[in-house]
């Protein structure tokens, strides 16, 4: 049996998808993402982030941290 996994981007908007479908590859989720270089949401595991909207939410995350938005 074979698991087929896709991933969404969860940036604002975007419409970025990796799957493991095109080639086979692991179907471990943390592999494909790290693969593809996409990045977890730091304060959830349910949200997950192309490269290319990763730095705008990483520089969201940094604000809300200094303005003791987050711990």
């Amino acid at each position: 049996m074979t698991a087929i996994v896709k991933i969404t981007c969860d940036g604002k908007g975007c419409t970025c998808s990796i799957s493991n479908e095109a080639n086979g590859s692991t179907d471990d989720v943390s592999q494909l993402m790290e693969w593809h270089k996409w990045r977890n949401d730091p304060t959830t595991d349910e949200y997950q982030y192309c490269p290319r909207c990763w730095p705008d939410v990483q520089a969201e995350y940094a604000e809300m941290h200094m303005n003791g938005e987050l711990s």
